[in-house]
Parts: structure tokens; sequence; C-alpha cells
């Protein structure tokens, strides 16, 4: 599938924030789908998170789970949970389909690619937006824009 520019955008939004291993990535998954179950909130759209390296260390980053649900929430404190009344990512590179990909890191890598041929400054981070089709997950991949050419 190809790049295409794109936004990323969702509101009230319920969010799960944990620092994981990148093999345990659906985890907060789980914990969201929790959360939902046992307080009553009703999803409206797909579960995505993001990804963020952490320390350096290829293998462990910062997961921000994020589930649209159909109303705002007032939520207990909670180090871990939190609502958004608005996600937006102005712009992004979108690779449809990313679980083609071997990895969500070769995925990544790939968006990387077309970025410096097509001289676009990324952020470090990705959303990945995991679509349930008939039982299988389709994952779209974000990865968000910095600026382009002049625009850097």
């Amino acid at each position: 599938m190809g790049i295409e520019l794109c936004s990323l955008l969702f509101d009230n939004v319920l969010s799960f924030q944990v620092k994981d291993k990148k093999e345990n990535w659906q985890e907060g998954i789980f914990e969201l789908e929790n959360f939902t179950l046992n307080n009553e909130v009703y999803k409206n759209g797909p579960i995505f998170f993001s990804y963020k390296e952490y320390d350096n260390d290829a293998e462990t980053g910062l997961f921000n789970y994020y589930l649209p649900i159909s109303t705002a929430v007032v939520l207990n404190e909670d180090a871990h949970f939190s609502f958004i009344e608005h996600l937006e990512v102005e712009k992004a590179l979108l690779l449809r389909q990313a679980e083609q990909e071997v990895d969500f890191t070769a995925a990544y890598d790939k968006v990387k690619s077309y970025a410096i041929e097509n001289d676009i400054e990324l952020e470090d981070n990705y959303y990945c937006v995991l679509l349930d089709v008939y039982g299988e997950f389709i994952i779209d991949l974000y990865v968000p824009v910095i600026g382009q050419g002049a625009e850097k």
C-alpha cells in the first residue's frame, strides 16, 4: 500500500499510558477493554496507540493507548487513565495496512525512508490504529509530520 499525507482526529477519547516492552504492545488494549466493561463506558471507534522509544532502549517504549468513547467521562484519580476531549494529529504520513510488514518497526522504517526521499521531517513517535474487520486486525500506521522542504 502507498503512503499518503493525512490527519488523525477523534473526540471523547479514553487514554491509558504505560512504559513497556514493544513485544507487550497488546497489554494496554486489554486494560482499556477491561476499563470499559467495568465502568459502563461505550466505545465508538477503533482502539489505537502511540509508541515512542524510551531512554534510547530500542526494546522499551512509552505506550499511550486510546479508545474513542460515546461521551465525555469524569475519571477518578488514576495515574494511568485520562480523558481527552479532542485528540488531533494535524499532519501525518499514513501507511495503510501496516500489518503486512514484518512488524511495527519495519513499517515505521518504511515511512521514515519515504520521508527522507521526500524531504519530510517526522516526529520520533507513531500511532497504530487497529481496525477490527471480521475478527482480524488491519493496522494503519500514522507518523506525525514536523515539516516538509522549506517548512522544516
